[in-house]
């Protein structure tokens, strides 16, 4: 046997051993036998995932038909536990599936599927969501979806694990980078985010994980171990970071200023941390830019931060609450800190291990692109699902050019046992002036929305007005409407919101709210919003706390498109309510930023933060505080 041959059956054998003993579900994830919605990596492509043959086209190939390509469906590519043995950097969106859109990869389980470069490949990246290596062209990039794999560099230093290129909605989730590699995950070029990284681990870079400028990133729950340099670094972004853990690597994390430029410098927000091992004479944290961190335990270096900025360096071993400049506030009696609202993680829905259990809405007549309403279609799959105690309904993925969608044009309602509508792909649902889901006290406990998006339509309303249900959305752009008391989460989403009943909570992970407003893009009035990670663009109110409200946003990038002198419309606006903002970023390129940052009304009295006779617009702030 040859040596080569010998090491590749030797991993095999090793990864057969680690799945026997995995905790995961013994089928981990599994999709319904549909070729109109799933591409089955091993099935339909050929794939051997023996970690011998070498399956770098079947899934280059696979990649292409996930994304869609003029008349053909966007569609889940499906990958089985197996180690796929790749020669070559995958690429998205290169030039045999120029859609801009795609893919949507779920692997089984995070340590079945293992992606594994050849040493000595000499190439730059395992896994790259741009087609592009430099000059991304525009920030039209959306939707790539990665959910349960890892990727294996192997032995090569010069070669990062995933080249991450996303805007709007993007997501790493339940993903393992490792190997002797550059960087494990490289947000690269400008115009990248936002973009969500989710429960990752990286392992045995020089760089855990890099993200450069600009849109915005959000990290959450992300392991970093065993870097040779630097476990997170961040240039020229604004990046929310919440429970970041890093071991045995000199430097935890660096933000950096790139050519000088103070109001470019990073501006980061982090919430929750430990930072073991480093160096002992060295920070754990290296501050060159803006800062809040709150939370975060550091132990094996000399320092928590090093910052020559007014808030200093800290000791350690705890880092409580860290601001690197002075507290913005409007009132003297407002605090010096923060709201600290209780953060709450997102419910696990358990994903249906049995395809008997899927229902189609489009067996029952859906029907995307005709411009008819698919309202019945889909409440019949949907009744069809509870009447036999089912849990999923999917739509198929949509193609071609618009009219490419769905159309919602009345009221569905979500009930009985199903607590999971998924696309399967690019599930495209425009909405008339009426559509809408709802989740009431007959629904399941938990609802989750997965994959549903308007991209340019109207979206459709998701009401939450149960008084016990938990709404959950993750990757969808659909309005989100709070009228009752059950929870609300968010994950990766361009939505708006709005809570409109006391007391009721939503927590958010990477929002993506856009467009132009009077009221607010997004509405807390008298409810419990918490928010890690938001980028939006546009004109006028991005969000508006009122009735006793409490909100609390941890990291922001705002894209102004130039604010005229009379528009006096505030960035925030806080009506006898509280808010704080943690780590802010605002810009607007050759126009004017805001000239209202902040409307603040307490009692009878409003104050305004505006913008100073020839002060730059392009602010960073470590917080705000508003209550």
């Amino acid at each position: 046997m040859r040596m080569g041959l010998w090491f590749r059956v030797a991993a095999l054998v090793g990864v057969a051993f680690a799945l026997a003993f995995s905790p995961a579900s013994p089928r981990g994830i599994v999709f319904p036998n549909d070729p109109e919605a799933v591409i089955d990596l091993k099935r339909d492509l050929g794939a051997k995932g023996d970690g011998i043959h070498d399956d770098t086209e079947a899934l280059q190939r696979g990649i292409h038909m996930s994304c869609g390509r003029g008349t053909n469906r966007t569609k889940v590519l499906y990958i089985p536990n197996g180690i796929y043995r790749v020669t070559k950097t995958l690429i998205v969106n290169s030039p045999e599936d120029r859609s801009g859109i795609g893919p949507w990869i779920y692997g089984q389980s995070r340590d079945g599927v293992i992606i594994k470069l050849d040493d000595g490949a000499n190439v730059g990246a395992v896994l790259q969501t741009h087609p592009r290596d430099e000059n991304p062209g525009s920030a039209d990039w959306f939707m790539r979806t990665i959910y349960n794999l890892t990727i294996d560099v192997g032995n090569n230093p010069n070669t990062d694990g995933i080249r991450f290129f996303s805007n709007n909605t993007g997501i790493l989730k339940n993903v393992r980078v490792r190997g002797r590699g550059r960087i494990g995950i490289n947000s690269f070029m400008g115009l990248n985010g936002p973009n969500l990284i989710q429960d990752v681990i990286v392992e045995g870079f020089e760089v855990g994980i890099r993200s450069e400028w600009m849109w915005g990133q959000t990290l959450s729950r992300v392991t970093i171990r065993n870097c040779r340099r630097v476990g997170l670094e961040v240039e020229g972004n604004a990046v929310a970071v919440e429970n970041l853990v890093v071991e045995n690597t000199p430097l935890a994390v660096h933000i950096k200023l790139p050519q000088d430029w103070f109001w470019w410098a990073g501006v980061v927000a982090i919430v929750g941390g430990r930072f073991v091992n480093g160096d002992p004479n060295g920070p754990a944290i290296l501050n060159e830019g803006v800062l809040y961190a709150r939370d975060v335990t550091v132990s094996g270096f000399k320092v928590a931060i090093r910052s020559k900025t007014p808030g200093g360096d800290v000791v350690g071993p705890k880092i409580s609450e860290y601001v690197s400049h002075e507290v913005k506030r409007l009132f003297d009696k407002a605090p010096l800190t923060a709201i600290k609202l209780p953060i709450k993680r997102e419910p696990t829905v358990p994903w249906e291990t049995n395809p008997q259990n899927w229902v189609c809405a489009n067996d029952f007549g859906a029907v995307y692109g005709d411009n008819k309403d698919d309202t019945e279609a889909i409440q019949k799959a949907i009744d069809f699902a509870a009447s036999r105690r089912k849990t999923v309904v999917y739509l198929r993925g949509i193609g071609g050019h618009d009219p490419n969608w769905y159309t919602l044009n009345g009221e569905v309602r979500v009930h009985g046992t199903v607590r999971h509508i998924i696309g399967l792909g690019f599930g495209r649902i425009i909405a008339g002036e009426n559509g809408k889901f709802v989740v009431d006290d007959q629904s399941a406990p938990v609802v989750k929305f997965e994959n549903i998006q308007a991209f340019g339509g109207r979206p459709p309303i998701v009401e939450n007005r149960s008084k016990n249900r938990t709404l959950v959305l993750e990757n969808c752009d659909l309005k989100v409407l709070g009228t009752g008391k059950g929870d609300i989460f968010v994950t990766n989403c361009p939505s708006h919101v709005e809570i409109r009943s006391k007391g009721q909570s939503l927590w958010a992970r990477q929002l993506n709210p856009e467009g132009d407003s009077d009221i607010g893009l997004v509405i807390n009035s008298g409810g419990n919003l918490w928010i890690l990670g938001m980028k939006s663009e546009g004109r006028g109110v991005r969000i508006r706390t009122e009735n006793g409200g409490r909100t609390e946003v941890f990291g922001v990038f705002m894209y102004g498109f130039g604010t005229p002198p009379e528009d006096n419309r505030p960035l925030f606006d806080i009506d006898n309510a509280q808010m704080c903002v943690m780590g802010i970023r605002e810009i607007a390129f050759n126009a004017p930023t805001y000239n209202v940052k902040v409307r603040e009304r307490r009692g009878n009295e409003t104050r305004e933060f505006r913008l100073k006779p020839g002060e730059h617009g392009w602010i960073g702030w470590s917080l705000y505080s508003g209550w």
